[in-house]
């Protein structure tokens, strides 16, 4: 738990140094199981062999799983292989090209995490939230992994015999055995080198996102108050609003940067996925009610990952759009009377209009992915809109 906010400056500042260094260390434990080091804040690194053996050998073996499943489903040429074969093919795909863009950026990654908590982590307040938000980000994903992993394993224990003829194995009680335990041995490697690790990249993503969110929520709260106030509102807040913003447009654009292409090849994947899982419903609704319970866990599952794409990156683009209500606000305000006791009257004009210009030029300050689209409200709306015209369709047809 997080202890009561210290009032003096100096042991605040040693809190939130405090807080900021235990964040780095648990992110840095979240991916050093899989041979990664970011945040590493400690200084003690990996030796260079064993970090690419931890990073590769894993790897490796997810290669030969794509290859065996997409020689099984080649060969069976049937529907029902392709369902439950696919989804898994591509996310352990999806897997082997985000950890060789985490292991390729990871400096990069660190010291953008870094300037963030900089940045943000100054108060106890955006502490306490980036705290909440993180533990409730991991338990929930916690959750959906247990119940992944639980309903793989009954699927496996109920229908073994079923999957003798799809792995093209004779009807033996020997074969039976080994089958078992080489879809349970294959079921914990997916959970813990596929589906946890996607996640825990996702709320890495996700983190850096709620850190920028906070930083442009600070600066609309403090431009907020210099407007109220009035006494506050000088050419130089102004030039510091507008440096503070720049820094927000450069970070958010550093964002894009490193987190392309994986940003786009996790979303395309999670939309084709749960749409297939939609239409499993409907083409498998004759299913055993085990089956149908996997594939509902699967899709709440993928929905929680788009949801953990948009929903800081989201309220970050909406922060910046709510700056220029309020520099619009100011240049209104400051052409009535009240304001008549400044004596840089016009300079102050001036500098909103400079600042409001600014505001209207960078009409695409926000994440966007590949530079294709922002990750913003208006996106999420038009791709939940897309998916459930498509789902409208497939229960009509």
């Amino acid at each position: 738990m997080i202890r009561a906010i210290p009032k003096d400056i100096e042991e605040q500042s040693e809190f939130n140094d405090e807080y900021s260094h235990k964040f780095n260390r648990l992110w840095l434990r979240l991916f050093w199981l899989y041979g990664l080091e970011l945040n590493n804040v400690e200084g003690n690194q990996l030796p260079m062999w064993r970090k690419r053996a931890i990073i590769l050998l894993p790897r490796l073996l997810s290669v030969l799983i794509i290859v065996r499943q997409v020689i099984l489903t080649i060969r069976l040429q049937r529907y029902e292989i392709f369902v439950l074969f696919f989804p898994a093919t591509l996310f352990h795909g999806i897997s082997i090209i985000t950890v060789l863009v985490l292991h390729k950026r990871e400096e990069k990654f660190s010291t953008l995490f870094k300037i963030l908590s900089e940045l943000t982590l100054k108060s106890s307040d955006n502490v306490k939230r980036t705290g909440r938000y993180i533990y409730i980000a991991l338990f929930v994903n916690a959750t959906f992994t247990a119940a992944y992993f639980i309903c793989n394993c009954i699927t496996i224990t109920a229908y073994a015999h079923k999957f003798l003829a799809t792995n093209l194995l004779m009807q033996t009680e020997f074969n039976y055995f080994l089958l078992r335990v080489y879809l349970f041995a294959e079921t914990t490697f997916n959970t813990i080198f596929r589906q946890f690790f996607l996640y825990i990249t996702l709320i890495y993503f996700s983190n850096i996102c709620k850190l920028l969110s906070l930083a442009s929520e600070a600066l609309n709260y403090d431009m907020e108050r210099a407007f109220v106030s009035k006494s506050e509102l000088t050419n130089a807040k102004l030039n510091e609003f507008r440096r503070r913003y720049q820094d927000l447009t450069r970070l958010a654009e550093k964002i894009s940067e490193i987190f392309s292409p994986i940003l786009l090849v996790w979303l395309l994947s999670f939309i084709l996925v749960f749409c297939l899982r939609i239409r499993s419903f409907k083409m498998f609704h004759e299913l055993v009610v085990g089956l149908q319970f996997y594939y509902a866990i699967d899709a709440c599952y993928l929905l929680f990952g788009i949801i953990l794409i948009f929903q800081n990156s989201s309220q970050f683009h909406s922060q910046i759009s709510n700056l220029k209500g309020k520099i619009s606000q100011i240049m209104i305000t400051n052409d009535d009377d009240k304001f008549g006791a400044f004596v840089n009257k016009e300079c102050i004009s001036t500098n909103c209009l400079l600042f409001s210009l600014s505001l209207i030029a960078d009409n695409n300050v926000g994440i966007n992915v590949s530079g294709l689209f922002l990750l913003s409200a208006f996106s999420f709306l038009t791709m939940v809109s897309t998916v459930m015209t498509y789902v409208i369709l497939v229960y009509q047809s």
